[in-house]
């Protein structure tokens, strides 16, 4: 099996994570490229889906 080698883009803002989207549907990215575009993406979505923001907790919540 091939060794892909290249780095991984660290989005750290939502703003980032956005245009990443963006240029990722508009892109025709190939091969390592485009796996580690996606993998960037991947990363930042479940890093913002963890963070607690005040004022987005549905009420009772906390009860299931």
């Amino acid at each position: 099996m091939q060794e892909l080698q290249g780095t991984v883009p660290i989005l750290k803002t939502a703003q980032e994570l956005d245009r990443a989207v963006r240029l990722y549907q508009a892109s025709d990215l190939k091969g390592a490229e485009l796996f580690y575009q996606w993998l960037a993406i991947r990363n930042a979505s479940l890093e913002q889906n963890g963070v607690e923001r005040a004022g987005d907790r549905v009420p009772g919540d906390d009860s299931y």
